[in-house]
């Protein structure tokens, strides 16, 4: 069967406009615990996206418009094989699907599409997906020097290994966001949290966490990764096939699984945008 983007897409997402603050879509993304968001005019015309790294990307500017990213959109219409490749192409998590007047009418992420790669390509090796850079983590790096590595590679999940270089676990963004020390005396105005909310919410603040690192809001903790990794995570192998994988991506919410060799070793990670390129076969 051959599929149009309006048929996998998510309809009638939330979107904000512009002109606006950076401060009123922390709100809007903290209210609705949400990592982008399509952005639009007073005529319900698209103008960008906007996600939560985009912010951190730009933690001095103040207007929505000077930081939401132009990107391509879709058609509601466009074969979906052309939506994966431009997730693909743009190496983002979110693309926004509009209309033929480019009105916002839905939008995509890797997760729209793992239902129809499992159907189409689930007999595929993982080994043959697989080309994102991965970096290793030592599990005595200091927390602070992991998220350091994070931001600069703009890559959010290490395997971790020993001194051995034996894997021991995996080590994400938001397993840290359960780590980091929230300064009581943060001000409301910097985060566009009113009074009456509750700031320190967990499902609200992973969302924009390194935008209140960015203000220097955040410290954290003096302790090793080894001490807050995700011990014995879910794993896929090299020989595995694809379908095995998006199940597990799909059921979890995953956006990457560490990959093993047949002998348990860590071979690298494999990453829910990379496997959109299967689309272009």
């Amino acid at each position: 069967m051959d599929y149009k983007v309006s048929d996998i897409m998510t309809k009638n997402p939330l979107c904000y406009t512009v002109p606006s603050s950076i401060s009123e879509v922390i709100k809007i993304l903290i209210k609705n615990n949400v990592t982008g968001i399509p952005i639009k005019n007073s005529q319900n015309k698209y103008q960008g996206i906007i996600t939560r790294r985009d912010i951190f990307y730009n933690p001095d500017e103040t207007q929505t418009a000077l930081v939401m990213r132009k990107a391509p959109t879709v058609n509601q219409n466009d074969p979906v094989e052309a939506a994966a490749i431009q997730l693909y192409t743009q190496k983002k998590r979110h693309v926004a699907v509009v209309n033929d007047d480019n009105e916002i009418v839905g939008i995509l992420t890797p997760q729209n599409f793992l239902n129809l790669i499992k159907e189409r390509y689930g007999k595929v090796k993982v080994k043959n997906v697989m080309e994102y850079t991965s970096v290793p983590c030592w599990e005595d790096t200091p927390l602070s020097v992991a998220l350091l590595m994070m931001n600069l590679s703009q890559i959010y999940s290490f395997p971790v290994v020993d001194k051995n270089a034996k894997f021991t676990g995996l080590v994400t963004d938001r397993d840290i966001f359960d780590r980091v020390k929230m300064y009581e005396t943060i001000e409301s105005s910097e985060s566009g949290i009113a009074d009456d909310e509750d700031p320190w919410s967990w499902d609200g603040i992973k969302n924009v966490f390194t935008y209140f690192i960015a203000k220097s809001n955040i410290t954290v903790p003096d302790i090793p990764v080894k001490k807050l990794l995700v011990k014995e995570p879910q794993v896929i192998y090299l020989e595995s096939d694809l379908e095995d994988a998006v199940k597990l991506m799909a059921q979890k919410n995953y956006n990457q699984l560490p990959v093993l060799t047949g002998h348990g070793d860590i071979y690298g990670m494999l990453y829910d945008i990379e496997i959109m390129k299967i689309f272009k076969d």
